[in-house]
């Protein structure tokens, strides 16, 4: 996930695609992860959508905003490979949903659909904790600049 001004998101799919390949290019990775401007949840994208809505695609809800809401921009090879944009209200809301998560709460209620072999181990839950905490601080600094959040999720 990139946070962008909300002009900027909405330049079209070849722009997003680029914003997204810049930092894999020119070794920025770390530097705008580490400044807020870059979310990653690498392969734990699905993971951490279930621990948040409890359903693999759910449709509606807040709870469905940071990880696959927002308007749909482009699908790059596979239906699993999209390319979506979350205008400023929607950054808002999907920050104030993150900030009031109960992650204790969710993992004891969504537990059972973590897709994880044997269920989900302590090392796996504190890693998908750890990925809920990254992105309620990056819709955070996200809302409270008034950004748009491009996502790029892959399959």
């Amino acid at each position: 996930m990139l946070r962008l001004a909300p002009d900027e998101a909405m330049k079209g799919a070849e722009h997003l695609e680029s914003r997204f390949s810049k930092p894999l290019e020119n070794d920025t990775f770390l530097a705008e992860l580490e400044s807020g401007i870059l979310c990653s949840l690498g392969e734990d994208w699905q993971m951490v959508n279930v621990l948040l809505t409890g359903e693999d695609f759910p449709a509606t809800g807040a709870e469905c905003l940071p990880v696959l809401g927002g308007e749909h921009v482009a699908t790059l090879g596979s239906p699993f490979d999209v390319l979506l944009v979350l205008r400023p209200d929607l950054v808002r809301s999907a920050s104030a949903y993150l900030q009031g998560v109960d992650t204790d709460a969710l993992l004891e209620r969504n537990k059972g659909r973590l897709r994880v072999v044997g269920g989900a181990p302590d090392r796996m839950t504190d890693q998908l904790v750890g990925c809920v905490q990254a992105m309620r601080r990056f819709y955070l600094d996200a809302s409270a600049a008034g950004h748009a959040v491009a996502k790029r999720m892959y399959g």
